[in-house]
């Protein structure tokens, strides 16, 4: 979320647009080719990109980049080239030096694009990512926990125990070693790997429900709860929420989903079966840690929710989230909604209803 509120800045200052052409900013990435099949001997067939790659691409998931612990194909190359995550480099160009999946803005995968993007706030900031989202996101918010080195002296006494599930046992057990996402890089990764608390985090997007434009426009704001993907991805998107084992989270046959600025965006829910009403244009995401946030426009809303569980989805985490979820809403249920314009919004009335966190002793 904070590196995409990062690239609308750069948006917002005429930097770059949305669906400029990225290739010859980020080479590395430009001059990938698309995985397209397998010869006899294992390697790879490759063909050359027809489509650009734009920012908006980048930042919904629909420009061909994936990740190889959720794709068997990119998972088979690195086999092929017999790579690990040990033994690669360290750094997004080099991590991520990978061919597409697809041509971009026709199909949908969750996987590397924000990382590119963090490099372009960089790029076109002069800063380190992490400099840039404390100086322009945490600050102007009042905030001071961000950061991508968790391990830096004034962090590590602060870090949240992470569990984990025994195989043998079935039970929980503190990971000794922690979940380090940064673990053998050397730069900031812009799609994973950020940690703070779960209050700067919730501030952060309080400022977005109530379009109070300390960190963005409103109409940056509203451009992030917009439904961004063109068909063929809405479509491929689509069908791979039908596996409600896919992610972190809660939800149901009936709802129409949809990929804003920062997150999935549940498009419709006239249809849903969920046990709560949230409403149409709610943004949510989730976590390799098991957590779940969501920003409800429509009811006025937020929640947050953190386990520090891994791995992720856990099917006994999702029970917790939908009753933190329920709890939520039928708490709000008898209060007034109000308005995502910030002007109908009368300050003293701008409140988080439930922010929780959650410790799982198994």
């Amino acid at each position: 979320m904070a590196t995409t509120v990062a690239a609308l800045q750069l948006v917002e200052k005429k930097l770059i647009a949305l669906d400029s052409d990225v290739s010859q900013l980020l080479p590395a990435l430009g001059r990938q080719q698309i995985l397209v099949g397998w010869h006899a001997d294992g390697s790879p067939i490759l063909r050359k990109r027809r489509n650009p790659i734009t920012l908006r691409q980048l930042l919904t998931h629909c420009s061909g980049c994936g990740y190889d612990f959720l794709n068997r194909d990119l998972v088979r190359l690195r086999r092929f080239q017999g790579t690990t995550a040990a033994t690669r480099k360290a750094t997004v160009e080099e991590w991520f030096d990978q061919p597409l999946l697809f041509e971009p803005g026709e199909s949908w995968e969750y996987g590397s694009g924000v990382d590119w993007v963090g490099k372009l706030v960089e790029q076109f900031s002069g800063m380190s990512l992490e400099d840039y989202i404390k100086r322009h996101i945490w600050a102007p918010l009042g905030l001071s926990s961000f950061t991508f080195w968790p391990k830096a002296p004034g962090y590590t006494h602060k870090l949240a125990t992470v569990t984990e599930l025994d195989p043998a046992t079935k039970k929980l057990q503190v990971c000794n070693e922690g979940l380090d996402l940064n673990r053998n890089v050397t730069e900031c990764f812009g799609g994973h790997g950020g940690y703070c608390t779960a209050a700067d985090f919730a501030e952060l997007l309080f400022s977005l429900l109530a379009d109070d434009e300390r960190v963005l426009q409103r109409s940056s704001v509203e451009l992030m709860f917009q439904s961004q993907l063109p068909k063929k991805s809405q479509e491929c998107l689509q069908r791979t929420m039908k596996n409600k084992n896919y992610t972190v989270g809660d939800f149901y046959d009936g709802e129409v989903y949809n990929w804003g600025l920062g997150g999935l965006l549940i498009e419709e829910t006239r249809g849903s079966k969920a046990p709560y009403t949230r409403g149409p244009g709610t943004l949510v995401w989730s976590s390799r840690l098991n957590h779940f946030w969501f920003v409800d426009r429509s009811n006025g809303l937020l929640g947050v929710f953190m386990s520090h569980v891994v791995p992720a989805p856990d099917l006994k985490i999702r029970p917790l989230i939908r009753a933190f979820q329920e709890n939520t809403y039928r708490e709000n249920k008898n209060r007034q909604g109000f308005s995502s314009c910030a002007e109908n919004i009368p300050q003293q009335q701008l409140e988080l209803v439930e922010i929780r966190e959650h410790s799982i002793q198994g």
